[in-house]
């Protein structure tokens, strides 16, 4: 069992996304400590006491962590206990040499967020002009240098219809490993959920046609958030069924105390709709955002019943 910590270094970001589950956050803990980030003192301290308590793997999130100018830092810091690291980022940052160079040749596994195969959709999605093709700069560029990349995209309303094509793009760009996450209405997301949050009737011919293009360039792809049910002979590309089985989570957030998320996820995030009952998928299977089933139900759902 891989045990793993997920510590936000500050809710500043300079992307202000449609999806963004934690736009609500820097609130919360400007009021609880008076400022919604870590020192890099306090960072040290946690992954001293994460390295204690046996976490193995640590990803630094935010936020966007690559507007740490300590992040380099960090990053070894983390190594230096023995550590993997992993960096979740928009990627934009990426594209500033003086930056990527101090980051690139520690083993880190980048997980860059992409929501669109080009500009119009992509920047639209992150309401950032420009913010594509910074982010595609510096993929070019750890692709370059040999970096290990998973390209993380959250679904919306507005990028949607698009998976294929970003399937396309980027892996002719040259990434092979991609993550495509169904959105968590919270912050920006619960705030404008009918523009942001689709249906999965809605959404999934898109994903299937995107997995079936990865599959074709030998791309690893998984998903989040989505159902085995509805991923039929795909099922086995839930990520959640890996995670169950392997991985153990916790998020050091900025605004509350730490949490247990593989508990939070799966108990108090996640619910199984009436239609659920009887599924013989149950075993295997996380549920539904909550959320999403207060406003559409459980219709869309596909149970299977032998």
């Amino acid at each position: 069992m891989i045990r793993h910590v997920d510590i936000k270094l500050s809710y500043a970001c300079n992307n202000c996304c449609v999806h963004c589950v934690v736009a609500d956050q820097r609130d919360g803990a400007l009021a609880l400590r008076g400022r919604d980030w870590r020192s890099s003192a306090e960072v040290a301290a946690e992954l001293v006491d994460a390295a204690a308590q046996g976490f193995t793997l640590v990803t630094f999130t935010g936020g966007e962590p690559t507007m740490r100018k300590d992040l380099p830092a960090l990053v070894d810091a983390a190594r230096a206990l023995g550590l993997a690291v992993g960096l979740q980022t928009n990627g934009r940052l990426l594209s500033v040499a003086s930056l990527r160079e101090r980051l690139v040749g520690k083993g880190l596994r980048f997980v860059v967020a992409v929501h669109g195969p080009d500009a119009a959709i992509h920047d639209a999605v992150t309401r950032v002009p420009g913010s594509f093709d910074q982010v595609l700069d510096g993929l070019r560029a750890l692709f370059a240098a040999g970096e290990k990349v998973t390209i993380k995209t959250v679904m919306s309303r507005r990028n949607v219809p698009h998976l294929p094509a970003l399937a396309d793009r980027l892996s002719s760009e040259g990434a092979r490993r991609f993550n495509l996450t169904f959105p968590h209405a919270l912050g920006n997301a619960r705030r404008e959920f009918q523009a942001v949050v689709p249906r999965y009737g809605e959404a999934m011919p898109f994903v299937h046609a995107a997995l079936d293009l990865l599959e074709l360039r030998n791309c690893a792809a998984v998903t989040e958030a989505i159902p085995p049910c509805l991923l039929g002979s795909r099922a086995a590309q839930a990520s959640e069924a890996t995670y169950s089985a392997g991985f153990r989570s916790e998020v050091r957030q900025l605004d509350q105390d730490a949490r247990d998320w593989t508990r939070d996820r799966t108990v108090e995030g996640k619910v199984f709709p009436d239609e659920c009952a009887g599924c013989g998928l149950r075993p295997d299977c996380e549920g539904v955002w909550r959320e999403y089933v207060d406003a559409y139900g459980g219709a869309e759902l596909r149970p299977l019943r032998a």
